[in-house]
């Protein structure tokens, strides 16, 4: 498995698995509609044997996502949702990743663990709460999955530690990133 980052153009509806291609392509037609600029750079990782090549940054207009976030439900709003926890606002990122509330569904993972190695630490608080009480078993097979995503993760959260949030947290593992890997070893080392 990769976790490179293209340059071309990605298709986002390639970020869901196939089974809700269709309603992702619904869900991007409506959000891309006002698009400030094309999302291009992507990461991959495999979710229940599907490889999922999801956007690294969007470019949707913020009140255009949020309407669309407000007349959605089910797994619609998931998926407006989760392409929401890609946008280049914190703000909004923050805010879909509440959306999401508590599905657990395993394609809404990548979604929610790749906020763990951004640099707003109110964010990554989010989503170390999220992981404390998620399913064991499905963060361990995300793991087992997904080892060179988890890696480069990893290196994330460290160098955004070690900038901007070390003066808060000394101790490395004390970092709300930190928790979240960890919870991600942990359940893969022990079931």
């Amino acid at each position: 498995m990769s976790t490179s980052v293209s340059a071309s153009r990605c298709d986002e509806s390639l970020g869901f698995p196939a089974a809700l291609r269709d309603a992702a392509r619904t869900a991007i037609a409506v959000v891309a509609q006002h698009e400030i600029a094309p999302p291009h750079d992507r990461f991959t990782v495999d979710v229940d044997g599907e490889t999922l090549q999801i956007p690294y940054r969007i470019y949707y207009d913020p009140a255009c996502l949020h309407r669309a976030l407000s007349e959605t439900q089910g797994v619609d709003h998931r998926i407006v949702a989760c392409l929401g926890t890609r946008h280049y606002d914190g703000h909004v990122r923050q805010a879909c990743l509440a959306q999401i509330g508590g599905g657990d569904e395993a394609w809404l993972i990548p979604y929610i663990v790749q906020l763990a190695g951004e640099y707003v630490i109110e964010i990554v608080d989010d989503v170390a709460r999220w992981s404390g009480t998620r399913d064991a078993s499905a963060l361990a097979a995300f793991a087992r999955a997904n080892p060179a995503y988890l890696a480069t993760l990893a290196r994330r959260v460290t160098s955004y530690w070690n900038c901007y949030h070390r003066r808060a947290y000394p101790d490395r593992a004390g970092y709300p990133g930190s928790r979240v890997l960890s919870r991600f070893q942990t359940d893969a080392t022990h079931r």
